[in-house]
């Protein structure tokens, strides 16, 4: 307790109690329908809140670019998940056949499953992780930078953040039929990240809403080692992602005024260039393999061609290059209300979009 708290109780305790029975009862009156009034406030809010959702699904919509008209169009959806549960932060395999996602199906706490596109594979979702006293989220595909070799390749392997263990939420990583190893050194709480197979990952420190870099030992040696000294931005948001065909990384940065506009952050240079601004529209955001942002906007999905992929898309312009509406997305059931997280396959031939119960 303050010294102010102090004071003002011992005031309390020693004033005269002059106060009459009636207007107690009026205070107390007045308390109870203060109270009450707060009370269904805040039960309208629990049950209007589009932000409190009873559950999450997973769509898959097919997904073609005009490249004559430099736009998109969207197919018929079909569930990867349509139940009460947990089913959320899809991402596509380096090969676009499947995708891996979190979920509660297998038991009280989250793991990691794969879900094939091929309707004939059998079985269909696939479970990658069982722990029965962790949850695991964000899981995205492994790729790794092998020493002797100039591009990334893909591992047959996942990567992951867990909740429940030791550090406390942490980034690890799994290949197939090996046990999980710790995939950053960083004892930063981290709630999402970004790896890229060169530079090293970016952090989003969970609690903070701030982002760290920890280089990988790959890395210019200015930037190497893992120090949460590294802070990288302030006022984040939770949707950071590596930059296709750039030695770079984009996050969401929280303005003053705000704004909220998508960053290009470069861990070498040390740089942050901004992109374009989401307004309204969530915060949530993925990459095309070709240089495309998409987005959603009151559950209208919209898309954006950056700057340095302008090059190969000569319908596009700078005098235009602004938000292109894709499509108006109907909610799949009357259980579902928003749409929020996104994730396109490098094919480029789908998206997967949750909807939220």
């Amino acid at each position: 307790m303050n010294q102010a708290n102090t004071d003002s109780t011992q005031n309390n305790i020693t004033a005269p109690r002059r106060a009459n029975s009636s207007s107690l009862r009026k205070r107390s009156s007045l308390l109870f329908q203060t109270v009450l009034c707060a009370l269904v406030a805040l039960s309208t809010t629990l049950v209007t809140s589009p932000s409190i959702a009873a559950g999450y699904d997973i769509w898959i919509y097919p997904l073609q670019l005009d490249k004559q008209t430099a736009s998109w169009q969207l197919g018929a959806p079909k569930p990867v998940s349509n139940r009460d549960g947990y089913d959320n932060q899809p991402a596509f395999s380096a090969d676009s056949q499947s995708l891996v996602f979190a979920s509660d199906r297998g038991a009280e706490h989250n793991d990691i499953f794969r879900y094939y596109l091929d309707k004939n594979a059998s079985p269909q979702i696939e479970q990658l992780t069982f722990t029965p006293d962790e949850s695991e989220y964000s899981p995205q595909p492994l790729t790794h930078k092998p020493s002797d070799k100039q591009s990334s390749t893909a591992a047959d392997g996942i990567r992951y953040i867990v909740e429940q263990g030791v550090p406390h939420q942490s980034v690890w990583q799994q290949e197939a039929n090996k046990t999980r190893t710790r995939a950053i050194d960083s004892m930063i709480p981290t709630g999402y990240y970004a790896h890229h197979a060169e530079l090293g990952t970016l952090l989003w420190a969970r609690y903070a809403y701030s982002l760290y870099f920890e280089a990988s030992s790959l890395s210019d040696e200015s930037i190497s080692g893992a120090d949460e000294r590294h802070f990288v931005v302030a006022n984040a948001g939770r949707s950071i992602h590596v930059i296709p065909n750039d030695k770079a990384f984009s996050y969401l940065h929280k303005q003053q005024d705000g704004d909220r506009v998508i960053k290009r952050f470069d861990p070498l240079s040390g740089s942050h260039t901004p992109l374009i601004s989401v307004d309204k529209g969530s915060e949530d955001y993925a990459w095309s393999s070709n240089g495309w942002i998409f987005n959603i906007d009151d559950n209208h999905l919209r898309a954006w061609l950056s700057a340095s992929a302008q090059a190969s898309t000569p319908a596009k312009s700078d005098a235009d290059n602004a938000w292109q509406a894709v499509a108006t997305l109907q909610r799949p059931s009357k259980q579902h209300v928003n749409a929020s997280r996104i994730a396109v396959s490098p094919d480029l031939k789908h998206i997967a979009i949750v909807w939220s119960r």
